[in-house]
């Protein structure tokens, strides 16, 4: 099988494109930001899937969200259509979808453009709108706050905390990867237009940080952590990953 994946060096690319080499995938046509443009007429010809995770959620002008969201989508659908490739296609929309913000807007707009796509090619389309995803590989200080906080405090440094009460909702990377592969397999699980992973997390965030500086303080006596729950077992495995090598 061959397998397309844009936005392949993100967090969620990265992370896919490595479970798919370990469960034997082999030919996967890796498709990011600096790929010769070229080599997207190549991969909609052959493909028989696509991950479309490509997209921009902090542009430095407001226009790139429409350019990097709903603009490339319609242009790898125009590829696909232009092959009379109808190949599944999953892809990684935001729960932000759903709220009145250009970023929201640009999603929500590529969504329909796949809709469309599905209706009028009988492609098969699996939208997933994501919500607040942790893992190793998350970029810190950029918008994911666990990854933020595992690599300030693994390095001494401050976090800030407004509300301590505010609560989280969170999914675990490899959550994510682990559905998206039984997409790949025919196995989604859906709810009606969309799709969805099942498994999330509640946290408050007093309560990821207390959970946070406890792994280090284990760390650094050489104790292991209580690890009482499948959160705290995806936590403490995304912590260690932010470790400075010296540390690990």
């Amino acid at each position: 099988m061959k397998i397309l994946v844009t936005g392949a060096q993100g967090f969620v690319g990265k992370n896919l494109v490595a479970e798919l080499k370990k469960l034997g995938y082999t030919h996967i046509y890796e498709y990011d930001l600096n790929t010769d443009k070229a080599l997207l007429d190549t991969c909609t010809r052959d493909c028989d899937f696509v991950f479309h995770l490509a997209g921009v959620n902090r542009p430095r002008e407001e226009s790139e969200f429409d350019t990097g969201n709903r603009e490339f989508t319609a242009e790898l659908l125009e590829y696909l259509q232009q092959h009379n490739n109808t190949c599944p296609i999953v892809y990684s929309s935001s729960i932000q979808a759903e709220r009145d913000n250009p970023y929201g807007i640009s999603k929500k707009a590529a969504e329909d453009v796949l809709i469309v796509h599905a209706q009028t090619a009988g492609a098969k389309v699996m939208i997933y709108r994501l919500l607040n995803l942790f893992g190793k590989w998350c970029r810190p200080n950029y918008n994911s706050v666990v990854a933020t906080f595992c690599h300030n405090i693994a390095r001494g440094l401050d976090i800030i905390i407004n509300d301590p009460n505010a609560e989280m909702t969170l999914c675990y990377i490899d959550d994510v990867v682990n559905e998206f592969i039984n997409a790949l397999e025919g196995n989604e699980t859906r709810d009606g237009q969309f799709c969805y992973v099942a498994q999330t997390h509640k946290a408050r965030l007093g309560e990821l940080a207390d959970k946070l500086y406890d792994f280090k303080s284990c760390l650094e006596s050489n104790l292991k952590p209580l690890l009482e729950t499948e959160f705290d077992r995806a936590l403490y495995s995304t912590y260690i990953s932010y470790l400075p090598e010296k540390d690990t």
